[in-house]
């Protein structure tokens, strides 16, 4: 159907054709008639398939040309000849990429207003068609602009999905990889066989999981899914004792939905972790979970950065909601609101861990936070170590309705 639509132009040629057919205007305009069928609608068919290939267009329109030249010849006008013209003027400006083309749009423009000329009482129609080319050239460059948006319409939508792929395969793959390098440390530093048996079991574990959410999502990539939120954020975290790596798989632990999940998220990690959450428990359900993708980032960043062993704090308490910026909350100030809850992870100062990372998790939690109306902030302790503060409000849909009082 939308085929069928396009092809609409191809309708006004035979009745041109047959009119001037029936009131005779002599074989000279017939001829060029002819011609400019027989050579322009086969190539404008064909341009208006390809329109990122405008080279044939320029044989079109010496057909076109041929045949105004006939019609001029005897006089009078071929509105067989015109009309096809104005078809080609439009797809000239819609796809003119050389100056053989824009050439084109020049020649062809003056023939169809110059040809009229010829006839008695020509300006008239000199004018009429002067304003038909000054309409087709128009709709032409509105075609082209068109095409324009689309394909950068396409390719921001392509640059988003790639962005959206990147964090996912942060998000859940780098988390399970890092597990599994401490556990190949800790397996490769041991003597102890049972412990190494454990060690390849449980990465292998983890390896499975790994390819299990990369299939995952290239099979959602494929079938354009597209979700805003997720709710299966399975980050792994991995800590290595004396005794032997002690591996808790947080992709088992279920997001968090209340102080009792970072608890638990917590007692995961490992002995060198402790928590501390002095919250209300009237919090709204969108703030937990985006507390325990911080969390999972941020624990998993001091074992990449820091090493195994190194001990961290996790304090959750309350404050006002003025301590979170404006900037981040659409210019909102004052404490009048229902507060904020505030987060701070702590590690102190490790031997080292795996390498560096790339950043991509610290922004990805950036863009949560301040999608809740959140801020996060990260850097380094004065006595050394690392410290990430995130800040959200208890109820950001109600801070948003005060922000649009406001």
């Amino acid at each position: 159907m939308r085929r069928l639509l396009t092809r609409l132009w191809l309708i006004p040629v035979p009745l041109t054709f047959a009119l001037e057919l029936f009131i005779g205007s002599g074989w000279s305009p017939i001829l060029g008639n002819v011609i400019a069928v027989a050579v322009g609608v086969p190539i404008l068919v064909r341009a208006q398939s390809r329109p990122g290939r405008s080279a044939p267009l320029e044989w079109a329109v010496l057909g076109l040309l041929g045949g105004l030249a006939l019609a001029a010849v005897a006089a009078t006008m071929s509105l067989t000849s015109l009309w096809l013209s104005l078809v080609a003027l439009a797809m000239l400006a819609r796809t003119s990429s050389s100056r053989m083309n824009i050439a084109s749009i020049v020649v062809l423009a003056v023939a169809n207003i110059v040809c009229p000329l010829v006839m008695a009482d020509g300006a008239t129609f000199a004018l009429m068609v002067f304003a038909l080319v000054i309409a087709a050239i128009a709709i032409g460059l509105m075609l082209r602009s068109n095409d324009r948006t689309l394909v950068e319409r396409q390719a921001t939508a392509a640059e988003a999905e790639r962005r959206r792929i990147a964090t996912e395969l942060h998000d859940l793959i780098a988390h399970e990889v890092t597990g599994i390098v401490v556990l190949a440390q800790a397996a490769g530093r041991s003597d102890n066989a049972d412990l190494r048996s454990t060690a390849l079991t449980k990465i292998e574990d983890s390896g499975t999981r790994a390819l299990e959410e990369i299939r995952r999502l290239v099979s959602d990539a494929r079938s354009e899914s597209r979700s805003d939120t997720r709710t299966d954020d399975s980050p792994v975290t991995a800590s290595t004792t004396a005794s032997g790596p002690d591996f808790q798989p947080a992709s088992r632990t279920p997001i968090a939905t209340g102080p009792q999940s970072l608890r638990d998220r917590i007692a995961a990690f490992g002995e060198s972790a402790t928590i501390t959450i002095e919250a209300p428990t009237e919090v709204a359900a969108p703030v937990w979970p985006v507390l325990d993708r911080v969390l999972v980032e941020s624990l998993t960043n001091v074992r990449r950065h820091a090493g195994a062993d190194v001990p961290v704090t996790v304090t959750v308490t309350t404050e006002p909601a003025d301590l979170i910026s404006p900037e981040s909350t659409g210019n909102r100030t004052g404490s009048d609101g229902p507060g904020a809850l505030m987060m701070t992870v702590a590690n102190g100062p490790g031997a080292g861990g795996i390498g560096a990372g790339s950043g991509t998790g610290l922004s990805s939690l950036r863009v949560r936070v301040g999608h809740l109306g959140g801020r996060i902030e990260a850097g380094p302790e004065p006595g050394g170590g690392w410290s990430v503060i995130t800040r959200l409000p208890l109820d950001p849909r109600s801070d948003h309705r005060q922000g649009e009082n406001r």
